[in-house]
C-alpha cells in the first residue's frame, strides 16, 4: 500500500531510498552555535523512523552580525559533533541536509536602536518607523563566501546536500522581492538583478562543493500578501534557480510579515492547501520538485505523487508528532500514526528559546531521555483512573503498557472529555483525528473501562486501588452578571459539546481561544456575531503562536466576526447586552449568549479522596485548568510515578 512513497528518488547526485523528507524546522544550538546532544537525538530519531531526508533548521552561515539561536556552520569546532550525526542519519539508510540562512534581515529587529540589514532601507517588520540598513556590496559578496564555506565544512563533515533559504521574506527573499528591493546597483531593480544574489549563492556552493553535491532551493514562490510576489513572477523565478543549478524546488507560499500560517500551518489550515503550487512549480521546471504543508495523511501523499503533483513529500510537524509515521505506513500500520494537532505548541516553544515541544508527542526533544521512558512494572500495581480526557486516557494506556492492571472510570458516555468540545468546530478536524487515535489507543491497550460510572469516594475504597489517578478535568466558569440566569444564556462549552447550530444575533463573552473559535463556528450559521473581551486586546495574542494568530483573526475578518476589546458587560436582557467601553455604554442585539469566561477544575472528589488518605496523584485540568500540552504531559509522569 502506498508504494509510491516508497520508490528512489535523485536529487543531483543525491540517492534517496523514498520520498518523505523531514522538513526544516529551527531548532535550539549549543553555545557555540553548533548541534547540542538533544537535537542530534532529535535528527537521529526521525532517521531511525524511516525518513529518506532529513533536512535540519535554518542554519546561518557566519556569527558576523549576532549569534543567531538556531546555530550556524562555519566554525572548525562544529565539524566533529556534524560528522557524528551525519553518521548516526546515514546509518539508518538516510541522507542529510543543512539548510543554510543569510538572516531574518527586515523580520529581526529586536532593538530599534541596531537597524538590521536588508536589501534596501525599508520598515522593519517589528518597529515599522524604524528603517533597516541597505546591506553593502561588500557584505554580500562576503555572505556568499561564507556560504560556499559553510557548504565545503558541511560536505567534509559528511552532508549530503544544502538547502538555500531563500523563501517567506527572510533576508534573501528581500532581496529576490521588488516589495523590499529598491536597490539601483546590479543587486536590484530588474528580475535578474533580483535574483543575482541567490544565483552567486548557488554558484559558491557548486565551486566549493562539486556537481554531485546536492543543492535546494527553498522558495516562496507567491506571497499571498498585497505587494507581494505573484504566482507568474514566482515561476519564472523557479526557471530561472533550475539555470542557476539548483537541483530541486521546495516550495512554499505566504510570508513571515503576512500570512506566515501558509508557511507554517496550523489547524485552521486544510489539508495539502499548497500542494497545486507544487503541481504548477512542476510543470514549468524539469528538476525535482518537493511539496509539503498539511501532508500527513500518507493516502493523500502518495496520490500527490503518483498523479505527479510533486516528487517528494516534506512532513514537518507531522513527524514531530509522530517520528516513527513513515517506518508505520511501510508496515501498513498508518491508523497508529500520532497526528499533529496544528496548535504549534512546537513554534511557540522555539520561539521562547525553547527546544521543540509538542502537545501530543512529549517524547519531543527527550527522545533519548531516560527519565521520559515509563519503566516496566517489577511489581504490578492495581491503578484507577477517574476521567477519559486526553490526560486520563494517556495515563491509563502507558500505565497498563508498563504492566499495571489499569481501570478507567468515565462518568459520561463516551471518552474525550473537553477534546470533545475543542474539536466540534467545522474547521478543527484534526482535534478529532487525534480523539480518535486515542480511542483506538486505549481500545488496545487493555485498560478495563466503564462509561457511565461516575466516582464517588465510597466506591473508589471499595476497589482496593494502590493508585488513584484524578484525570476528571475542568468546567465552564459562570459569570455573576444581571440576566446571566436567563435561558439563552449558556456556556461556550455546553454548546460545543452539543455541536449547538445558533441562528439570529449571537454575544461571545470573552475573547480567549475558546471563545473566539465558539464566536468562528456560530458565523457558520448565526446572522451576527460579536465577541466582547474585557481586556484590552485578544487574550489568545499571549498564549498562542503567531502563526495560528493570523490564521484565527484572518479567519474572524472573514466571517466577519466583530470584535470589542477593553469592554465591561453590564447585564444580559431578554434579546440585548449591554457593555461599557471608553466610557460609553453600548445595548446590542443577542438573542443567544456565549460565556467563555474560563474553566474551573473539578476537585471535590480529589480532596475527599486525600482525606480518605487514597494515594492520589491529580493531573491535567483538575490539577488547574491548561493545555492539551499539560494534560498529555502529565499523563505520562502518572504512568512514570508508579515506578517510584
Amino acid at each position: 500500500m502506498y508504494e509510491a512513497l516508497f520508490q528512489p528518488l535523485k536529487i543531483g547526485g543525491m540517492q534517496l531510498k523514498n520520498r518523505i523528507a523531514m522538513a526544516p524546522m529551527a531548532t535550539v544550538a549549543d553555545p557555540d552555535g553548533g548541534f547540542s546532544q538533544v537535537v542530534s537525538d532529535y535528527f537521529t530519531a526521525r532517521a531511525r523512523g524511516g525518513a529518506g531526508l532529513i533536512m535540519s533548521g535554518a542554519l546561518a552561515v557566519t556569527d558576523r552580525y549576532g549569534a543567531p539561536a538556531s546555530g550556524w556552520v562555519g566554525s572548525p569546532m562544529h565539524t566533529a559533533r556534524l560528522t557524528r550525526l551525519a553518521d548516526r542519519i546515514h546509518l539508518y539508510g538516510a541522507k542529510f541536509c543543512l539548510e543554510l540562512t543569510y538572516g531574518n534581515g527586515r523580520c529581526g529587529c529586536s532593538d530599534p536602536s541596531k537597524p538590521p540589514f536588508s536589501a534596501s532601507a525599508v520598515p522593519t517588520l517589528q518597529f515599522p518607523e524604524v528603517l533597516c540598513r541597505e546591506m553593502p556590496k561588500e557584505d554580500i559578496r562576503f555572505l556568499v563566501r561564507q556560504a560556499g564555506k559553510a557548504a565545503a565544512q558541511a560536505k567534509v563533515a559528511g552532508v549530503d546536500g544544502v538547502v538555500v533559504h531563500a523563501y517567506a521574506g527572510y533576508l534573501l527573499d528581500q532581496f529576490q522581492s521588488s516589495q523590499w528591493n529598491h536597490r539601483t546597483d546590479e543587486y536590484g531593480g530588474s528580475l535578474e538583478n533580483r535574483m543575482r544574489f541567490t544565483a552567486e549563492t548557488i554558484a559558491a556552493i557548486r565551486e566549493a562543493c562539486g556537481p554531485q553535491f546536492a543543492v535546494i532551493v527553498k522558495f516562496s514562490v507567491e506571497h499571498h500578501a498585497e505587494g507581494g510576489r505573484e504566482l507568474p513572477e514566482g515561476l519564472e523565478m523557479c526557471r530561472m534557480l533550475e539555470n542557476m543549478g539548483a537541483d530541486a524546488i521546495m516550495v512554499d507560499g505566504g510570508s513571515f510579515p503576512t500570512r506566515w500560517n501558509r508557511c507554517i500551518p496550523t489547524v485552521y489550515e486544510e489539508d495539502g492547501f499548497s500542494i497545486d503550487l507544487a503541481r504548477q512549480v512542476r510543470e514549468t521546471v524539469s528538476i525535482p520538485v518537493i511539496g509539503q504543508n498539511k501532508m500527513n495523511d500518507p493516502a493523500r501523499a502518495a496520490e500527490a505523487l503518483e498523479v505527479g503533483r510533486c516528487d517528494l513529500i516534506a512532513l514537518g510537524h507531522g513527524l514531530l508528532a509522530d517520528p516513527d509515521c513513515v517506518n508505520k505506513v511501510r508496515r501498513g500500520q498508518a491508523d497508529t500514526i500520532r497526528p499533529c494537532i496544528g496548535c504549534n505548541e512546537c513554534f511557540l516553544a522555539i520561539c521562547s528559546g525553547q527546544n521543540f515541544r509538542c502537545t501530543v508527542n512529549p517524547y519531543v526533544s527527550h527522545e533519548e531521555d531516560p527519565h521520559f521512558q515509563v519503566p516496566k512494572a517489577e511489581e504490578s500495581k492495581k491503578v484507577l483512573v477517574i476521567g477519559g480526557g486526553p490526560a486520563g486516557i494517556a495515563a491509563a494506556v502507558l500505565s497498563a503498557q508498563a504492566g499495571h492492571q489499569v481501570e478507567l472510570w468515565e462518568k459520561e458516555k463516551e471518552l474525550g472529555g473537553n477534546l470533545n468540545a475543542a474539536g466540534a468546530p467545522s474547521f478543527k478536524k484534526d482535534l478529532r483525528s487525534y480523539r480518535d487515535y486515542l480511542l483506538r489507543r486505549l481500545a488496545d491497550s487493555g485498560v478495563t473501562l466503564r462509561l457511565e460510572h461516575e466516582a464517588t469516594a465510597e466506591l473508589v475504597k471499595q476497589g482496593g486501588f494502590d493508585q488513584v489517578v484524578y484525570a476528571a478535568g475542568a468546567g465552564a466558569r459562570k459569570l455573576d452578571l444581571p440576566g446571566a440566569d436567563q435561558p439563552h444564556v449558556k456556556t461556550a462549552l455546553e454548546v460545543l459539546h452539543r455541536g449547538e447550530m445558533l441562528a439570529g444575533h449571537v454575544v461571545v463573552i470573552g475573547g480567549g481561544l475558546v471563545g473566539c473559535e465558539t464566536a468562528l463556528m456560530a458565523a457558520e450559521t448565526a446572522r451576527s456575531v460579536t465577541v466582547l473581551e474585557y481586556m484590552p486586546s485578544l487574550p489568545l495574542l499571549r498564549t498562542e503562536a503567531r502563526n495560528n494568530q493570523l490564521a484565527l483573526r484572518q479567519m474572524m475578518d472573514d466571517r466577519k466576526v466583530e470584535i470589542h476589546c477593553g469592554v465591561e458587560t453590564r447585564s444580559i436582557g431578554p434579546d440585548t447586552i449591554t457593555y461599557r467601553q471608553d466610557g460609553t455604554e453600548h445595548t446590542i442585539p443577542a438573542d443567544t449568549v456565549l460565556l467563555a469566561v474560563g474553566f474551573q477544575s473539578r476537585q471535590e472528589l480529589a480532596r475527599e479522596l486525600a482525606e480518605a488518605g487514597i494515594p492520589l496523584q491529580v493531573i491535567g485540568d483538575a490539577q488547574a485548568p491548561r493545555k492539551i500540552l499539560h494534560a498529555v504531559r502529565e499523563g505520562l509522569s502518572a504512568a512514570v510515578s508508579l515506578s517510584r
